[in-house]
C-alpha cells in the first residue's frame, strides 16, 4: 500500500519551538498555522504586534503541505466575467494582483526570509484539451496582454513535445514566470520566520469558539481561553462547522495527489523534457510535475470532489497518469494522499470581516502565492495600514440558502463534470 502521508512530509523536521504555556491575552489571535496564518503572523510580529497562532493540528497540516508544489498566479474567470461582477476598475486590479503582485510578493518573501524550499522558475505548461480551446485561449491571451504585463506564450501542438513528452493535448499555454517548490520546506520556512519574528505558535490547539466580549474577543481553545483585540481566521478549506457564518461561505473541495517510485533518468527526460509544471484545462484538472530532485513524478487531480477511499483515488490517478504517459502504466505509486482546498461561490479569494472577525481565504486551488500575499494584506488591514489595500476586499463571499456547510452537492457536480469531459472526448475524436 502506498504511504498515505504526503511525499513532502519526508525529511521535514517537526515543529519543536512551541511555548510551554498558552497566554491568557494578546493583541491578535490567528486561527490556522498554514501559509496564510504564518504570513499574517510574520507581518504582525514584525510590526511589534503581540500575536498568537493556534492550529488544531501541526502547523501546515492542511493544503499548505498537501498541494502539488506549483506557484503562480491567475484565476479562470475572464476579465469580462470579473468586470460584470465588480466593474472594470476592480477587475483590472484583480487581474494584476492575481497574475503579478501575489507571485512577486511570494518570491520576495522566500528570498528575504531565506526560505530554502527548492523554489525554481520552471514555467508552467497548461495543456489545451482541444483545438477550439487552444484558439479561444490564444484570443483571450491577446486580450490579457493588453491589461496585464504577463509573460505567457502559446505552444502549438507541433512544438508541444519540447515541453512535455505526450501528444495527449492540443497544444498549450506556457506561463514562463510560474515555478515549483517543495511545499513542506516552504511551509516550515514561513513558520520559522514568523516564530523568529516573535509570533507564538501553538500546535494541536483546537479553537472551539470565538466570542465578542466588549471591544475584545474571547478565543476559547482546548488549552484555555485567550483574550485578544482582534482575530484572523486562516483556515480556508479546513474551516470547522462551529464557525458557521464563515463555514457557509467556504466550500471544501478535495484534491488527490500521488508520487511515483523513482524513475529512470532516460524516462524522466522522455516525459518531462522541459522540466515544466503542468496543468490541463479539462474538468479532471490533472496537474503534474517532477519532484525537486527530478526523480519522481508528482501527479494530482480531481479523482473526486468529495472524500473517497484512498485506494480508489490511487487507482483513478494512476489510470489518468497512464493515459497521459502510457510509459508509466507499470510504475508503482509510493505515496498517495489527499487534502482540502477552499473554494468560494464567486471562485475568487476574499479578505474581509464576518461578525468582526477577519479572514483571508478562498484560494480555489491556487494558494502557494495567494495565501501568503493575502495573509500579509489581512494583517496590514487589521493594523489600519494603507498598504493593505487590495481588490480582494471587493470580491464577494456569499453563501446560498441551501448550503449550510456540508458540501452534499459535490458528488453531483463531479458527475456533471465527468459527463462534460466524456462529451468533449467524443467531439475530440478520442
Amino acid at each position: 500500500m502506498p504511504n498515505p502521508n504526503p511525499y513532502w512530509w519526508e525529511g521535514i523536521s517537526p515543529y519543536e519551538e512551541q511555548p510551554a504555556q498558552l497566554p491568557t491575552e494578546c493583541d491578535v489571535v490567528v486561527v490556522g498555522a498554514g501559509l496564510t496564518g504564518c504570513s499574517a503572523a510574520l507581518t504582525l510580529a514584525r510590526a511589534g504586534v503581540d500575536v498568537v497562532v493556534a492550529d488544531a493540528e501541526d502547523p501546515g497540516f492542511g493544503a499548505s503541505t498537501r498541494n502539488g508544489g506549483m506557484i503562480g498566479g491567475g484565476y479562470r474567470l475572464s476579465f469580462e466575467e470579473m468586470a460584470e461582477r465588480y466593474g472594470s476598475e476592480i477587475a483590472h486590479r484583480l487581474l494584476h494582483e492575481s497574475h503579478v503582485d501575489s507571485l512577486e510578493f511570494a518570491a520576495k518573501r522566500i528570498c528575504k526570509e531565506k526560505i530554502d524550499c527548492d523554489y525554481n522558475v520552471h514555467g508552467r505548461f497548461r495543456g489545451q484539451w482541444n483545438s477550439a480551446e487552444y484558439d479561444a485561449s490564444a484570443r483571450s491571451l491577446d486580450e490579457l496582454r493588453k491589461l496585464v504585463p504577463v509573460n505567457i506564450d502559446m505552444v502549438p501542438k507541433e512544438k508541444q513535445r519540447r515541453e512535455i513528452g505526450t501528444d495527449f493535448y492540443s497544444g498549450g499555454m506556457m506561463l514562463h514566470d510560474h515555478g515549483g517548490l517543495h511545499p513542506g520546506k516552504y511551509q516550515n520556512g514561513m513558520l520559522k520566520a514568523a516564530v523568529h519574528a516573535g509570533a507564538r505558535v501553538f500546535a494541536n490547539t483546537l479553537v472551539t469558539s470565538v466570542e465578542r466580549s466588549g471591544l475584545e474577543f474571547a478565543v476559547m481553545t482546548r488549552r484555555g481561553t485567550i483574550r485578544a483585540g482582534s482575530v484572523i481566521m486562516a483556515t480556508n478549506g479546513y474551516t470547522r462547522r462551529r464557525f458557521s457564518s464563515l463555514k457557509r461561505r467556504v466550500i471544501p473541495v478535495w484534491s488527490f495527489v500521488v508520487a511515483t517510485e523513482v524513475l529512470e533518468p532516460d524516462l524522466v527526460d522522455e516525459i518531462m523534457p522541459g522540466r515544466r509544471m503542468c496543468v490541463e484545462t479539462r474538468h479532471r484538472h490533472c496537474y503534474f510535475r517532477l519532484s525537486p530532485n527530478s526523480k519522481r513524478l508528482i501527479f494530482g487531480g480531481r479523482a473526486a470532489m468529495s472524500k473517497i477511499r484512498q485506494p480508489a483515488a490511487t487507482r483513478t490517478l494512476h489510470n489518468l497518469m497512464s493515459e497521459i504517459f502510457p510509459q508509466l502504466a507499470n510504475k508503482k505509486i509510493t505515496h498517495s494522499w489527499a487534502g482540502q482546498t477552499g473554494f468560494t461561490f464567486s471562485m475568487m479569494p476574499h479578505i474581509g470581516e464576518v461578525d468582526g472577525v477577519w479572514h483571508a481565504l478562498g484560494y480555489s486551488g491556487s494558494g502557494n502565492a495567494m495565501a501568503p500575499y493575502l495573509g500579509h494584506k489581512a494583517a496590514l488591514l487589521m493594523m489600519g495600514n494603507k498598504k493593505g489595500q487590495t481588490a480582494f476586499t471587493q470580491t464577494t463571499l456569499e453563501t446560498r440558502p441551501w448550503y449550510r456547510g456540508r458540501s452534499w452537492f459535490l458528488p453531483f457536480a463531479h458527475n456533471l463534470f465527468r459527463l462534460t469531459d466524456m462529451k468533449e472526448d467524443i467531439t475530440r475524436g478520442r
